[in-house]
Parts: structure tokens; C-alpha cells; sequence
């Protein structure tokens, strides 16, 4: 049987949502020190038509709050901060503007400013804004590599590198700094110190999506090919992953948004806690807020399908491809959604629409190898099952199934080499995987160890209330023990 989903819950987008703002004629002056005691830009009336009533009503309520207290840094901030979590950032800044020519020794309003207008592209403002928030906070460490990578976006590399550098000093063990220093090091086409940066990046924080890119584009640049497959596959495992911020400012900023990502958390958490119904009703909810919210609709391919209503799932399929026809993701779920319905061609042709955009989807070359296995075709399924375990080589199903095709074709020694990478972790199935080890050192000749694990998944089975396969292993424990 296909294995379960895997699930594609990925908090990666903040949905743009549409606000309309007008501007009343206001000149935007980007460098915040100028406006430090001059007359506050005015706040933009807001038409709020176009929010979803709990945003609408959240905008409202700091809306007015700034409006009935327009000398309050605080309540001018506080618009700043719900404007910017739902990306509006040109409307944000102005209130942070304003927050800041009323309280100019805040660190925060600074620092937020700042963000916010390297959000909308203006590198060289954010830079000095930058570096006034981080004046009024030095040891602010997420403030010193924002202004790092502003000052690399806006093209001052030797700037940019220092700050890096600096930063170094006191904290070698951040991976952000080392994949700065090394995207700086490609730029100047400093190869073998680019490699050296990206290495320290990827060893400091094993999952860094873009610094395993970085350098599998620098290993490929200078012909080492392996080195190059290796990083572009743990990209593409990776590719959303990066070090945790360690950011309270910009946590609080997340945390005031309610809209569509909120709905998609609160869904997959209720997914996780087995409330099937409750997580679509907030993936739906999702969907109110933004229609084109491409992780809901992908996941509702496998939440409707788990409740039996493969309509709905095939709709939010093809919501999703319309959406993006090259979502793996999508034609990932849609293939384990067909297989559970019986439909295997269906499901097939999705698996390899996956992997045509994403050849180092583990699961999806684990399925399909499992589609031709169910055909017969055991030599192509083996290949699939070694390129899951090339992709994910803790993929424990692809070690498992692999194995079995091994003992099939006589291969004993290197079946067991499979078998004995499933057995960590612990879970439900490793007194089975135990059971298919043993019996293969059974037929190796090797009693001693066969007895050895046996006796490991008899205890386990008994553990784990798995009556038919205890009774399975316990027959065959008495045939080793009297050869014994």
C-alpha cells in the first residue's frame, strides 16, 4: 500500500491580501533621521471594503486608536506593525514615521521602519535606517544581519562584508553571517572562499535550503559534480528551511496577523490532533481570505480525501494546478489521494508529474516504485526505491521495500544492509522490519543473529498488541531455537 501522505504543511507564504489605501498628497521621505522632529506626515485614510471582517475590524481598531491618539508613538507603531504583517509596507512605513519622529530613541520603530522598506525595495534607505536601529541597539543581533544583507542587496559589498565579519567575532556560530560573507565572496568570483562560507553555513545549520543551493551552484561552477548533485538535493529537501531568526520584534509582528496564514496554522495543527473536519473548515476559512492560497488548496487534496470525499479533494487538485501547474506538492497528493480510490494508473501519472518537476522528491519516486512493483517491474521499481534513499536517506519505507527486491534477487548481504537502516527510530513498524531482518539473516546462514533479532521483534510485536504478526514470528522463533 502506498505509504501515507506526506504532508505538504508548509507556513512559507504570508498572503498578500488586497488593502486599499489611499493616500491623501503626502512626499515620502525615506530616511528616517530627516523626519526626526519635523511635522508627522499625515495618516492615509483607509477604505476597508476588500478586508475579511476580522482584519477589517483589527485594521479599524488601530486605525482610529492612531487617529484619536496622533501624538502616541505607540498607537502610531502598533498600525505600523498590523499594516506590515499583512505586507503593506509603503502604508506601514509612513506610520513608522510617524512613531519614530514622536519616540527617536526607540530601537523598535527604527528597526521596523527598516524592514519595511527593504520590503518594498528601497535598499539604500534601509540601509541607513539600519544602521540607526542598530546604534540605538548594538547587541540586537537579527537588526546587525538585516543591515548586512541590506547593504549587500544595495551593492555595497565592502560595507556589507565588514558588518559580516564584525559580526563574526562575537557570534562564529551563526550560519546567516557565513552565507552573507559567502554570497559577497561569489560575487567578487572569490570561488574557493564562497565554498569555504556556504560549507560552514550548511555545518552550522544542517537544513539551510538556500546556503545547500549556494553551494552546490559554487561546487558545480568548478566541475566537482558530486559535491554539486549532493547540495542541490538537499536544496530541494530544503528548500523553505532556513536558521531560526531568534527575532521577538518580527515575532510580534507575525503574531498580529489573522489572516489567511493564521487559518492555514490553525489547520494544521487540528490536522496533527486528528480534528479532520476541524482543520478543513480553517483551511476553507483560508481560502475565503485569499482563493489563491496554493498550500491550502493542496492540502485539502488530502484532508477531504481522508474523509472519503474525493469530489472535493479532485476541486481543490485542480484549484491548485491552475494555480501553479508545476506545485509538485499538488501532483504529489493528488497521486496518494487516486491510489487510496483504487485508481493506480491516476495515481501513477500523478507521482511522475511530481517528479518531472522534482526528481529528488523522495516519497514520490518511493510511491511510484511502488506503482511498478505492483506490475511486476521490480528492477525499474528498485531504482526508484534507490533514488527515494539517495534523496532522503532516512526514508525508512524506500530502505524497506528496497531490501525485500534484494532478497528476492539473492542479494542477502546488501538486503541486509537495507534492513538494518529502518530499524531507528522506534515506531510501530519496527518490529516488523526486525522480523524481515531476521529472516533474511536466516537465509544467510547466520542463526546467531537471526535468533538475536527475532527475539528483538517478538518483545516488540507483544509491545505493541500486534497479535497476527506476533503469532508470525513466534512460530518461526521456535523452528531457530531447536536448530539453535
Amino acid at each position: 500500500m502506498i505509504q501515507k501522505m506526506r504532508r505538504a504543511y508548509t507556513l512559507r507564504v504570508n498572503p498578500r491580501l488586497q488593502v486599499i489605501v489611499v493616500l491623501m498628497l503626502v512626499s515620502f521621505c525615506s530616511t528616517a533621521p530627516n523626519l526626526i522632529g519635523q511635522t508627522l506626515p499625515p495618516l492615509p485614510p483607509l477604505s476597508l471594503e476588500d478586508f475579511g471582517p476580522a482584519i477589517r475590524k483589527q485594521v479599524n481598531e488601530a486605525y482610529h486608536a492612531a487617529r484619536a491618539n496622533p501624538r502616541d508613538a505607540i498607537d502610531n507603531g502598533r498600525l505600523g506593525m498590523i499594516l506590515q504583517t499583512y505586507e503593506q509596507y509603503e502604508m506601514a512605513a509612513i506610520c513608522y514615521q510617524r512613531a519614530r519622529s514622536l519616540a527617536p530613541s526607540e530601537f523598535r520603530w527604527a528597526y521596523y521602519l527598516a524592514i519595511v522598506q527593504a520590503g518594498f525595495g528601497k535598499h539604500a534607505p534601509a540601509s541607513a535606517t539600519f544602521r540607526e536601529a542598530v546604534r540605538l541597539k548594538p547587541d540586537y543581533l537579527p537588526a546587525q544581519l538585516a543591515l548586512a544583507a541590506s547593504l549587500l542587496a544595495s551593492g555595497d559589498l565592502s560595507e556589507s562584508r565588514r558588518n559580516y565579519e564584525a559580526m563574526l567575532k562575537n557570534h562564529p556560530d551563526s550560519p546567516q553571517a557565513h552565507y552573507g560573507l559567502g554570497r559577497i565572496m561569489s560575487e567578487k568570483r572569490d570561488v574557493a572562499a564562497a565554498i569555504e562560507h556556504y560549507r560552514r553555513a550548511c555545518d552550522l545549520y544542517k537544513n539551510y535550503g538556500a546556503a545547500h543551493y549556494a553551494l552546490g551552484l559554487a561546487y558545480r561552477d568548478t566541475g566537482r559534480m558530486d559535491a554539486a548533485k549532493e547540495h542541490l538535493a538537499l536544496h530541494q529537501k530544503n528548500k523553505l528551511n532556513s536558521p531560526p531568526a531568534n527575532d521577538p520584534l518580527l515575532d510580534a509582528v507575525r503574531e498580529l496577523n489573522i489572516g489567511a496564514a493564521e487559518h492555514l496554522s490553525k489547520g494544521v495543527s487540528l490536522e496533527a490532533a486528528g480534528q479532520i473536519e476541524g482543520a478543513i473548515a480553517e483551511h476553507e476559512s483560508a481560502l475565503k481570505v485569499n482563493p489563491l492560497f496554493l498550500e491550502a488548496h493542496a492540502n485539502l487534496i488530502i484532508l477531504y480525501g481522508r474523509l472519503g470525499q474525493a469530489e472535493k479533494a479532485e476541486e481543490h487538485y485542480r484549484a491548485a494546478v491552475a494555480i501553479n501547474p508545476h506545485s509538485a506538492e499538488s501532483h504529489y497528493n493528488f497521486g496518494v489521494l487516486q491510489n487510496e480510490r483504487g485508481k493506480f494508473e491516476e495515481a501513477a501519472q500523478a507521482f511522475l508529474s511530481c517528479l518531472d518537476i522534482n526528481p529528488f522528491h523522495a516519497e514520490a519516486n518511493h510511491n511510484y516504485g511502488l506503482v511498478l512493483e505492483r506490475k511486476g517491474r521490480f528492477d525499474e521499481a528498485a531504482k526508484y526505491y534507490r533514488a527515494a534513499v539517495e534523496n532522503k536517506p532516512d526514508y525508512r519505507p524506500s530502505h524497506f521495500h528496497l531490501a525485500r527486491l534484494l532478497v528476492r534477487d539473492g542479494k542477502l548481504k546488501e538486503a541486509i544492509s537495507f534492513f538494518l537502516k529502518t530499524l531507528t527510530p522506534e515506531d510501530e513498524n519496527t518490529s516488523l522490519y526486525m522480523y524481515a531482518l531476521a529472516a533474511t539473516y536466516v537465509r544467510a546462514g547466520d542463526n546467531e543473529r537471526a535468533l538475536h533479532y527475532m527475539r528483538e521483534a517478538r518483545q516488540r510485536a507483544a509491545a505493541s498488541s500486534k497479535a497476527e504478526l506476533l503469532t508470525l514470528i513466534e512460530r518461526d522463533l521456535r523452528t531457530l531455537e531447536k536448530r539453535d
